[in-house]
């Protein structure tokens, strides 16, 4: 694709599958999903498009359009939301692409974007769960007093030493809020964050989102796409 940059990372295999607990409650009425119905008994190469803090209607005026594009072209089987999507007119789009999971961030909390805290996901084998990060809007505000006095942000890892703490059984975890990209290994399970899905300065005016490749054989690899987005859209 036209200006796009790609970082590519392969990783070993997992350890041996337990056994799924199906759950198939609509994901806008609840606050937790185990979404292994959705993919249970797959056992071909599943291609996931992760992206975050797409924050339309919010801080952007509508979805990057070179996003949109470079997404649609990756013709992937799912597609995964971080959360912050701000407007249920993402997730419609994204649907005309892949079936589309997405939990609620701190900003679809404030703007009444009903969606789930977080989702739990078997893929080949392979225990994904899908969270944004923030973990709760009290632990946002608190955060948010401490940088006020302290001026130093919590560090990327910490939200990571939380986020395994809260999900132990997880063999990778998604997250967005920090509007950073991070693809890192910790105590055996994998960290992915897409970092921003609008332009804005900390991805460099380029929004970007990962491409989960989970093998039969419980083997996966990611890639990294940044997008140059169209002029107009550029906040």
């Amino acid at each position: 694709m036209n200006g796009d940059l790609r970082a590519n990372h392969a990783h070993t295999h997992l350890p041996a599958p337990l056994s799924l607990t199906v759950a198939s409650l609509p994901y806008r009425c609840v606050t937790s999903i185990f979404a292994s119905d959705i993919i249970a008994g797959m056992s071909s190469k599943q291609k996931i498009v992760i992206l975050a803090d797409t924050h339309v209607g919010d801080r952007t005026k509508i979805l990057e359009p070179t996003l949109f594009s470079a997404i649609q072209k990756e013709q992937p089987d799912q597609i995964f939301h971080a959360g912050d999507v701000c407007t249920r007119e993402v997730l419609t789009q994204l649907e005309t692409i892949a079936p589309t999971l997405a939990v609620q961030g701190n900003r679809d909390w404030f703007l009444g974007l009903k969606l789930p805290k977080e989702i739990r996901q078997e893929v080949n084998g392979v225990k994904i769960t899908l969270a944004h990060g923030h973990f709760s809007i009290w632990h946002w505000f608190w955060n948010y007093v401490r940088l006020f006095l302290t001026r130093q942000p919590l560090s990327d890892r910490f939200f990571q030493k939380e986020l395994a703490k809260r999900y132990p059984d997880a063999d990778i975890i998604i997250y967005g809020h920090l509007h950073y990209y991070s693809n890192q290994i910790m105590d055996g399970k994998l960290f992915l964050n897409p970092g921003v899905g609008y332009p804005e300065r900390r991805n460099n005016y380029r929004p970007g989102f990962i491409i989960l490749n989970i093998e039969p054989d419980r083997t996966y690899s990611t890639s990294l796409i940044f997008t140059n987005p169209e002029p107009e859209t550029t906040v």
